[in-house]
């Protein structure tokens, strides 16, 4: 079978991971996969296409092929027998291709019209007659309640490969991961500021970053960690003692399933995303979205009591080890390609 996707980019984010995880692996299941990109610069976009650079390295092993075009029109995007748009702007792109370039399939992982971009345009692409696949349950119930649209649900899976319990080497205190983003929706400012408040009754906490961009500046951490290599996640999850998750809405929130399957406690926000794995008391601790005060005693909770750290731990650990793996997940899209009934 040959599948296109249409990325929006190829840089490190948890939604691009999920795009060209199942491209690669559908690559090595056998298909004729291609992962289309926009290039502006004609002159990187032909020497790119003709000796095959710009493959994304931070996917090992990567399988699919990488086509850099021009923009999403369908004169450059190669007939297919599926085409799938990742985002609003490419559902609506394929929308106007003849039919001769393939079925329509839409992955669709957050509601795009919250912060990415225009919500009338959104809203527009979301109602289109193409088949939609979305990889979380709220996201589910979002396109039936409000677009009148049926959704396959594939949840997205973590890799249990990357991502495991690794032996700790650093000690000091009790540690607490955040990503540092520079969105506002990713709860960064706010989470920053909850530890640095309760470091003034625990002044053993320390204050871990990590994120594919520098620090900003206005966020002090006790360490930061930029653009770790993916097998070194691992490492920086297992050597913290708790995640912070103050993000007010996700898609569906890798981050906090990667620091589940390494055994780190999670605090988080219901964040929309969350529901499919953050179950309070059991898998996680998790206060009302953007309730600050209520995020900030279930941290404190989780930073006095070292065995409510561990079973919420143990919990999360435990729920991950439940949920689909990436092969299972892979053979389910494949199935939703072909055709098959769901």
């Amino acid at each position: 079978m040959k599948i296109s996707f249409l990325a929006p980019h190829l840089k490190v984010s948890g939604g691009v991971r999920i795009i060209l995880e199942y491209a690669s692996r559908l690559a090595y299941a056998g298909h004729d996969v291609t992962v289309c990109v926009r290039s502006a610069n004609p002159i990187r976009r032909t020497v790119a296409n003709l000796f095959g650079l710009g493959y994304p390295k931070w996917v090992a092993n990567f399988g699919a092929r990488v086509l850099r075009v021009a923009d999403f029109t369908a004169e450059h995007i190669p007939a297919s027998d599926v085409l799938v748009a990742t985002t609003y702007q490419t559902a609506l792109a394929i929308a106007e291709y003849p039919k001769e370039k393939g079925r329509q399939c839409y992955l669709l992982q957050h509601d795009e019209g919250l912060y990415h971009g225009d919500r009338a345009l959104s809203d527009r692409a979301y109602r289109l007659p193409q088949e939609k696949i979305v990889v979380a349950t709220w996201l589910k119930e979002l396109l039936k309640d409000k677009y009148g649209q049926e959704a396959v649900l594939l949840l997205n899976p973590v890799d249990r490969e990357l991502f495991r319990p690794v032996p700790r080497d650093l000690r000091d205190g009790v540690r607490i991961l955040i990503l540092d983003h520079t969105y506002d929706w990713k709860g960064t400012k706010e989470g920053v500021a909850i530890v640095a408040e309760l470091k003034k009754k625990y002044p053993e906490i320390r204050l871990v970053g990590f994120g594919a961009r520098k620090p900003q500046s206005e966020h002090r951490y006790d360490e930061y960690h930029y653009n770790l290599p993916q097998e070194k996640l691992a490492w920086l999850y297992s050597n913290c003692d708790i995640f912070l998750c103050p993000s007010w809405d996700e898609g569906f929130g890798l981050p906090s399933i990667e620091a589940m399957a390494c055994k780190v406690a999670v605090a988080t926000y219901d964040n929309g995303g969350s529901r499919d794995f953050a179950f309070h008391e059991k898998t996680a601790l998790v206060a009302p979205r953007r309730d600050t005060k209520r995020l900030a005693v279930e941290l404190e909770r989780l930073v006095r009591d070292p065995a409510l750290r561990e079973r919420i731990a143990e919990g999360g650990y435990k729920h991950v080890l439940t949920m689909p793996t990436w092969e299972e997940q892979t053979k389910q899209l494949e199935k939703i390609l072909v055709g098959e009934k769901q």
